[in-house]
């Protein structure tokens, strides 16, 4: 609003004539513009944008009247179709679908209808250019501001419809005949709701990829009526690339924060529109919202149609390509009066194709012609760029209420600039979201990261921070890329696994994204964190506003103005925690003055007490904001009048009226004055004028007042309108904390008993209660403070109350707990006794009660000197109640000037001018002291001086106590007066009567005095009590007249009479003390609440539950006992006397009968009842002779004991019982409150004793004279001043009018700084204690958000622990190989056995995994093999090869597996007898006889003896080598560990022995012929070849080893390597064995093979050699040292010879820590030629391999081999 308009002399006359010409201004337009009445214009929200949204029950359009642009305008469209005229209705009703709907006429945004005949988008753009849009951001936002007339009209002409409170449009589709797309609507239907019955209408557009974003959003604000929103959010998400979040409670907070920020203001949401991932849960949370308003909607809509909350309309756009939607084919745009019937059945899986979500409201498909792009769309980004600027028509501002012309002023076209933020929210995210970040980051968007929500959002947020941690380019090279490029192979591994180009492009897109988030002072990503323990996404638009904020570009130019429009923006959004951290509390930026837009609009809007308690700390003074009409629009506009309306102005003051109605002109002064003084008795408690006139600076007062009585007026406003947070914000900055939330509270009471509902009810008592205790809290840290100055606030007159003080308003508003505090209760015991303190004197053992002194000293006068003391300032003393008094008892006080001023700065303020001028010339004649008289004041001593005898026996009767004892004397004396005028017989005494007569007249009037005063001074004290009292002792005056004092001359009545009336006089005198003077007593006070209790409620109840027996058992006792007792009163009689004497006097001496009268009943015949012929209905109509002697007679029967005994047994026992039981617990619950409530009404009784005058009845009649003399006296001195004062013309100079002002404002603000501090405090200790309250659940949800961080943080530290054993065992296979590096690379190396430090290890027994396995070795590193070497963490696998998988050739040379053995045996100790029932026997362990030679006898194969050797060959030190055993009596294997126990794929446990042959030869060279043309040398040395045979077993890789056998006992060793020879080598599978071959018959088997004609074949037959054994032998020499020998023989003529090369242990794959390979190796050289080609089969894989450095055999052959080499002095 303008500031002119706003002004306090604007009556409301102007603006009833503004309105009536704007009407008939839109009238005009109306017939000017629909002539016909066929179309009306539809203004900006149609098509379902409606800016306020209202029940289904009501559904509300409006019509917008506008001018024409020209005379074509009001023609139809040429496509549409024609339509009967509609004539507008008024008041009509018509039910459509049982239901009615009306047309409301909006203030502002108007909701729009359209007509079936409609303007073509051309003529409305026309239109549009010359509408007038009146906004009022002042008084209510458009979306909220309904007008209160209404206009009923039929369903058909409905345009607008709110269904679910989301706008949809239930129009035809004749408005899109001439749009520039194919477009339409669409209805989302199920199986449970039929098409006609339910359908759900959006609308669609299909356009092109390359349509132009600013053609699309002309379509939005031309066709869809859009208009710009506050903000755009689009979210980014992916939707192949989804993944379902498993954290159900992070799902829910993120549907709830999306429909709070909508909530919170007018929003559009952007999102992909398919019904799966991210925008399936926004249309979830859309779709359980729109129920929610539904139901809220339908509910209030059946209370009161006022009662029915608006909302923000929800607005979801979904842009999807059209080439991934299921049903693509649809959208062209061809049946648009239809619309588009689409049902969706559900998205198959793994299928590129989607369904739409049916809860968006709009869709924009685009014709994407790039497949691969999927949901990235340019013209997404594209559009939200253009929503940045203004869609829709533009907004044209008319001032509402202006000081000079009512003409619309337009404003100047701004600039186009940006005037929407849009903001992106990127949740999870697709590879392509990255391209969509980087578009807005490019246009300088803000972006809000979900970090933990996966995907893009994931490696964006960690990205982002590492950067913004760590600067360093070498660390983003080094360590960021490498990180990033892993985290994208583990997100996408299907996408950039296996395309490097493709995963850095991503990469170096993500850092750019990062690099462009931060520009100078902006940031454009804001990372929420979803899975830390602080996380919670319900506040999602805290989050959006702080992007906001921290991509705005900071500047000085035109600061204000954008604090304005972020505060304005922060209301809104209602997040007063950003408006202190942004804009507050800033350092770069100067004081921010609030302005009064904003502290009105916090005012108006719900929940926003926050903000206003943050402007108030800023410094922003209410007074000059409040003015008369800014007040009654308080009343007018704000958000909630339901309250207000209902509960103050219907129930308080019974006036009708409407929820929308505006107020009176004159509300402020009438209505709510009268309602302030209806619930608090305040007489013109708001003062408009006076708000007025401080609000311009024309202060009445001063400018501290005028802000505290705005203040008060403000709070007061808040609690009317059932404000209770602002209503407490307000009071915390109160100056009177005290007075004003006493008055809060008897607000909140008076209110609560006007409320018909229980909950609102209770919702008032407990706010009355909260602002009753704030009170309390207050006063008692006063008290313990400063009691002084607590006793001087409380008997304070508040002017702003009319001079009330506190402690009345806490009587007047009842409040037990605040009169009770001792700080109140010793006030008052300062009030009871006035002037005077009674003395203790030490007397021994006698100790005198205060009332007999107090009588003493007021009857006898000389007591006063003994017992009774007066207070200093007594000289002072005037008839003045509500002082405090300081000192002790003393009655000496100080008689000079300077003790005089002292008592006057302590004295109350002056009320009145006279006291004021008084007190002015006492001040200037201070002034004027000269120096020597000050000087003489300054060395003087106070000159102390008695009071008079007559001051002391004025202040003695003055004091309230005395007043309360005199009294209560007289009136017992009175009473025992009544006792002897009720006693003296027969017709009494005249005199007696006459005097008792006037005496209780006397006490009438005086009772009449004291009730009409408290009434003038307490408005709010009841008077139904005193004006009983008065009625009733007024029937008792006119009765003791009429019966006992006139009769004395008349006779015309009975002495009985008197007496009767008499006696009932004197108990009700009697009573009256109980009320009166007794609840003083601390004693029979508490003892009276608790009485009052028992006897209101408990013995109520008890009477009424004991009628039922006593007049049930009155009548059926007297039926019994008397059955023939005549009819009458006396009957009555006794059945209500009987059983009601019964509870105290038993009466069972007629249950036995009357012996006098019994035998009568013996003469009553049976027949006595049958009808005769006289029978008239009842015998008793004429009794006969039997029954009249029986009639009083009783009748004895054993029914009569019964009824007797059961009513005597209930009455007497079980009720009496009762009753003293209901007595007990009252006294137990009421115990606790009875002091309480009797120090309440002793407040009461003390202020009335107070009130009343000195002297009491009957010599009160003397204080009447005195009292009638002053009035005259005063009247006549009244005259005379005012005669002299005219003829003086005496003014008040201004000098002493700025003087008492300051005197009054420098003395009131010392008491409100303190009670400020109070105030203070007592917040202090009451956030402490609602902090130590809501620990407990704080502490839970601490703990529940800790225990999901612990479990995230679990998992991370076992993703953690996961990598660091991942790279533990990484480093242990990277040193293992660098070991095999260095093994391979040590030419040291014996036979392929490392050399480490002059020990031999083994490394192919280390090597993983284990052959013919999966089995991985446990890392043994160099320094671990010896078994010598501690080694704790070793734990091997075990594995041994079953028997059942060896050859069957093999399987009967296999050992036991020992080790699965034992493990069986200790499983069978476990179980019973039961379980090894079918279980098969266990093997024996056999006796290995380790480190010997064992010989078996196999019966199975023919009684054949095998020799088992199990030493081994090792030699060690050229000693034998004995291995160890092992804990479970295995062996250890001599060589040291390998990385797995137990057999592996070997035959026996400990050594296997094998022999192998190496048969060697030179390499030669041929020539082109394929002849051989030299030996091949290399390096200067010739090649050597071997025979090697392919090894089983392996399919993967073809392995080559040496010809040989195994061991197995059953041959020689000889015999076993010819054979395995001629059988791998040569094929030849049968043949014939000779077991017994010595090294001779060996060696001679090799030699046949060399010759020097290589064409030449011989044959082999191993039994008859060509050379003995003997000579062999003969020609070899040599002897053991270690595993190696030399024994060789020489070549011979043929260039043949043998030598063992080796013998010992074989690093073998193969070998465990319990079992290894051990070889002997002979080599077979032959150096001039040999014969194996004609024989050798290359079918079997037996070919000749060179020696190279890197040949390859199995296991550690290979070094076998270049050992040999080396002793051929051949090149390896």
């Amino acid at each position: 609003m303008d500031d002119k308009g706003s002004d306090w002399k604007e009556t409301s006359q102007t603006n009833n004539i503004q309105e009536t010409e704007l009407e008939k201004k839109e009238k005009e337009d109306l017939d000017s513009a629909t002539p016909n009445n066929e179309e009306v214009l539809s203004d900006d929200s149609s098509c379902g944008e409606q800016n306020s949204e209202h029940s289904v029950h009501d559904t509300i359009t409006s019509v917008l009247h506008m001018p024409l642009v020209g005379p074509q305008q009001s023609e139809c469209s040429p496509q549409s179709p024609a339509h009967s005229p509609r004539p507008i209705l008024t008041s009509q009703q018509s039910i459509v679908s049982g239901r009615f709907t009306r047309t409301s006429y909006i203030s502002g945004d108007t909701v729009n209808h359209s007509s079936p005949s409609r303007l073509s988008p051309a003529q409305l753009h026309a239109v549009e250019t010359e509408e007038d849009i009146i906004e009022n951001n002042e008084y209510a936002s458009s979306d909220t501001t309904v007008d209160d007339s209404t206009e009923y009209v039929e369903s058909a002409q409905i345009t607008v419809t709110s269904f679910g409170a989301i706008s949809t449009d239930t129009q035809d589709s004749a408005r899109y005949d001439d749009a520039p797309f194919p477009c339409g609507n669409i209805h989302f239907w199920s199986e449970a709701h039929h098409i006609e019955e339910h359908t759900t209408k959006k609308h669609y557009v299909t356009v092109s990829a390359d349509t132009p974003s600013e053609a699309v959003a002309h379509f939005m604000g031309t066709y869809w009526k859009m208009r710009s929103p506050k903000i755009v959010l689009s979210v980014i998400s992916g939707v192949k690339h989804f993944r379902p979040w498993k954290n159900n409670r992070l799902k829910e907070q993120f549907q709830k924060g999306i429909i709070k920020a909508a909530n919170t203001t007018e929003m559009w949401i952007i999102t992909d529109g398919v019904d799966t991932a991210v925008s399936k849960m926004i249309g979830e949370a859309i779709k359980e919202e729109r129920a929610r308003r539904e139901c809220k909607q339908l509910q209030l809509s059946q209370l009161a149609h006022f009662k029915v909350q608006q909302f923000q309309k929800l607005t979801v756009i979904g842009i999807v390509p059209k080439n991934v939607i299921t049903y693509s084919q649809e959208f062209q745009g061809n049946n648009k009066e239809m619309g588009i019937n689409i049902k969706n059945v559900g998205i198959m899986p793994n299928s590129d194709l989607y369904e739409l979500n049916p809860d968006h409201t709009h869709f924009i498909i685009v014709d994407e012609e790039d497949t691969e792009r999927m949901f990235f769309t340019n013209i997404r980004c594209q559009l939200e760029q253009q929503f940045q600027y203004s869609v829709g028509r533009r907004r044209r501002l008319r001032r509402l209420f202006s000081w000079g012309s009512d003409d619309q002023h337009e404003l100047p076209e701004p600039a186009i600039k940006k005037m929407v933020p849009v903001v992106g929210l990127l949740v999870q995210g697709s590879p392509r979201g990255v391209e969509h970040v980087l578009t807005y980051l490019n246009d300088k968007m803000p972006v809000v990261i979900l970090k933990g929500s996966g995907g893009v959002a994931d490696l964006l947020a960690y990205a982002f921070e590492e950067l913004v941690e760590r600067t360093d380019p070498d660390f983003e090279e080094h360590f960021l890329k490498p990180e990033l490029t892993r985290m994208i192979c583990k997100i996408y591994p299907e996408d950039f696994k296996d395309n490097d180009m493709a995963r850095t492009e991503f990469r170096n897109k993500i850092l750019q994204c990062c690099h462009l988030a931060i520009e100078d002072e902006q940031i454009f990503f804001t990372i929420v964190n979803t899975q830390g323990w602080d996380a919670n996404l319900k506040d999602l638009d805290k989050y959006l506003l702080k992007a906001l904020f921290n991509c705005e570009r900071q500047t000085r130019v035109k600061w204000r103005e954008k604090i304005f429009k972020d505060l304005q923006l922060i209301l809104d959004w209602n997040r007063p925690d950003m408006a202190l951290s942004m804009i507050f509390h800033r350092d770069d930026w100067g004081k921010v003055k609030v302005d009064k837009k904003l502290f009105e609009q916090a005012l108006l809007k719900l929940d926003r007490e926050e903000f206003v308690e943050i402007f108030l700390d800023q410094g922003f003074l209410i007074h000059k904001y409040l003015n008369h009409k800014k007040y009654k629009l308080l009343f007018e506009k704000a958000e909630d009048r339901e309250f207000f309306v209902s509960v103050c102005l219907e129930k308080v003051l019974g006036q009708i009226v409407d929820i929308d109605q505006e107020l009176d002109a004159n509300f402020l002064v009438n209505d709510l004055n009268r309602l302030i003084f209806k619930l608090l008795g305040l007489v013109d408690f708001v003062q408009p004028y006076e708000m007025s006139m401080n609000s311009v600076g024309l202060y009445v007062l001063d400018p501290a007042v005028a802000e505290r009585k705005a203040l008060n007026w403000l709070t007061v406003w808040a609690v009317l309108m059932n404000r209770r947070k602002l209503a407490k914000v307000l009071w915390n900055r109160c100056d009177e904390p005290i007075a004003l939330a006493l008055i809060c509270s008897n607000l909140y009471k008076e209110l609560a008993r006007n409320c018909t509902e229980l909950f609102l009810r209770t919702e008032m008592e407990r706010n009355a209660k909260q602002f009753g205790d704030k009170a309390l809290g207050v006063l008692d840290i006063g008290y313990m403070d400063s009691s002084e100055q607590t006793y001087s606030m409380l008997s304070t007159p508040l002017k702003d109350f009319n001079n009330k003080t506190c402690i009345e308003i806490a009587h007047d508003a009842g409040y037990i707990g605040f009169i009770a505090h001792p700080c109140c209760q010793k006030w008052l015991t300062r009030k009871l006794f006035g002037a005077i303190q009674v003395k203790e004197l030490d007397l021994g053992f006698i100790s005198l009660p205060d009332w007999f002194k107090i009588l003493a000293s007021v009857f006898f006068i000389f007591p006063i000197y003994v017992w009774i003391g007066f207070v200093p300032k007594a000289i002072r003393w005037k008839k003045k109640r509500g002082i405090t008094f300081k000192g002790d008892a003393d009655s000496r006080i100080l008689d000079d000037a300077e003790s005089e001023s002292e008592d006057e700065d302590d004295e109350n303020l002056p009320t009145s001018k006279s006291l004021l001028q008084n007190e002015l010339e006492t001040f200037k004649k201070r002034k004027k002291l000269t120096v020597r008289r000050r000087i003489q004041h300054a060395f003087q001593k106070p000159v102390e001086k008695e009071l008079p005898l007559w001051k002391k026996i004025y202040l003695l009767w003055s004091a309230p106590i005395t007043t309360f004892w005199v009294t209560q004397t007289m009136y017992f004396a009175f009473l025992g007066l009544f006792c002897v005028a009720v006693l003296w017989p027969t017709c009494g005494n005249f005199y007696l009567d006459l005097t008792l007569w006037l005496w209780t007249s006397i006490i009438l009037i005086d009772l009449v005095q004291r009730t009409y005063r408290k009434h003038i001074k307490h408005k709010a004290v009841p008077l139904l009590k005193p004006c009983c009292e008065i009625f009733l002792i007024m029937v008792f005056l006119v009765l003791y007249l009429v019966l006992r004092i006139i009769p004395h001359w008349f006779n015309y009545t009975d002495i009985i009479t008197s007496k009767v009336v008499l006696s009932i006089g004197l108990i009700f005198f009697f009573y009256r003390l109980l009320g009166i003077y007794l609840p003083i007593s601390t004693t029979l006070g508490p003892m009276l609440v608790r009485m009052n209790r028992m006897i209101k409620y408990d013995f109520v109840d008890f009477i009424r539950m004991f009628l039922v027996f006593m007049i049930s058992g009155g009548v059926t006792i007297q039926a019994i006992l008397y059955p023939n007792y005549p009819l009458g009163i006396d009957l009555i009689k006794r059945v209500l006397t009987r059983p009601l004497f019964a509870m105290f006097l038993t009466q069972i001496a007629d249950l036995d009968g009357d012996v006098s009268c019994s035998h009568h009943y013996k003469n009553v015949s049976e027949g006595f009842c049958t009808a005769d012929v006289n029978f008239r209905g009842s015998h008793y109509a004429n009794p006969e002779a039997v029954i009249v002697p029986i009639q009083k007679c009783p009748y004895s029967s054993l029914f009569g004991y019964l009824i007797t005994i059961q009513y005597l047994l209930i009455c007497k026992l079980v009720l009496v019982t009762l009753l003293f039981a209901m007595f007990a617990l009252t006294i137990t619950k009421v115990d606790n409150e009875a002091s309480e409530i009797w120090k309440f009404q002793r407040y009461a009784l003390i202020v009335d004793f107070e009130e009343r005058l000195n002297l009491p009845p009957p010599l009160v009649i003397i204080s009447y004279i005195c009292i009638l003399v002053k009035k005259i006296y005063n009247k006549i001195m009244g005259c005379k001043r005012n005669c002299s004062n005219i003829c003086c013309c005496r003014k008040k100079t201004k000098a002493d009018e700025e003087m008492s002002h300051k005197v009054q404002k420098n003395r009131r603000s010392e008491d409100y700084n303190y009670w400020k501090k109070c105030s203070i405090e007592f917040l202090r200790t009451q956030e402490l204690k609602e902090k130590k309250e809501k620990m407990a659940a704080l502490h839970a949800e601490i703990i529940t958000n800790l225990q999901e961080d612990m479990r995230l943080q679990k998992k991370n530290m076992k993703r953690i622990s996961d990598r660091i054993v991942e790279l533990e065992r990484t480093l242990g296979t990277s040193r293992m190989y660098l070991e095999n590096i260095y093994h391979k690379l040590d030419k040291q190396d014996v036979h392929g056995m490392a050399n480490r430090k002059g020990q031999i290890i083994h490394v192919a027994a280390r090597q993983s995994p284990y052959p013919g396995t999966s089995i991985a070795r446990f890392p043994v590193f160099d320094k671990y093999v010896p078994w010598e070497t501690s080694y704790d963490v070793y734990d091997p696998k075990i594995y041994t090869l079953a028997t059942e998988k060896f050859s069957d050739e093999e399987r009967i040379y296999v050992d036991l597996d020992i080790i699965l053995v034992k493990k069986l045996k200790e499983e069978y100790a476990k179980m019973t007898e039961e379980e090894l029932i079918g279980l098969p026997p266990l093997p024996s362990i056999p006796n290995m006889k380790w480190n010997s030679i064992l010989t078996v006898v196999h019966q199975t194969n023919g009684g054949r003896k095998q020799i088992i050797d199990r030493r081994s060959w090792i030699s060690m030190d050229d000693q034998p080598c004995r291995y160890q055993l092992d804990p479970n009596g295995l062996p250890l294997n001599p060589m040291g560990r390998t990385g797995i126990r137990g057999k592996g794929n070997l035959w026996r446990w400990g050594p296997n022995h094998v022999i192998k042959a190496v048969c060697t030869r030179w390499r030669q060279k041929y020539n082109q012929d394929n002849q051989p043309s030299g030996y091949l040398y290399v390096e200067g040395k010739r090649v050597l070849e071997f025979i090697a045979t392919q090894r089983d077993g392996n399919n993967l890789e073809t392995v080559y080893e040496l010809p040989g056998g195994v061991l197995h006992g059953l041959s020689s060793p000889y015999s076993v390597v010819c054979e395995s020879f001629l059988k791998t080598v040569f094929d030849e599978n049968e043949v014939e064995s000779k077991p017994t071959l010595d090294q001779g018959d060996m060696i001679q088997f090799f030699a046949q093979f060399a010759t020097l004609n290589v064409n030449a074949k011989t044959s082999f037959s191993m039994g008859n050699p060509e050379l003995s054994t003997s000579q062999v032998i003969a020609g070899v020499t040599g002897s053991r040292t270690s595993s190696r020998t030399s024994l060789r023989t020489e070549a011979d003529s043929q260039g043949f010879s043998a030598s063992l090369l080796y013998k010992g242990y074989l690093d073998d794959p193969r070998n465990t820590d319990n079992a290894w390979m051990e070889a002997e190796v002979w080599n077979f050289h032959y150096d001039l030629g040999d014969n194996f080609e004609l024989r050798m089969s290359e079918e079997n894989g037996t070919t000749w391999k060179e020696v190279l450095p890197n040949v390859k055999l199995f296991g550690n052959e290979g070094a076998i081999i270049q050992e040999a080499a080396r002793i051929q002095d051949a090149y390896c």
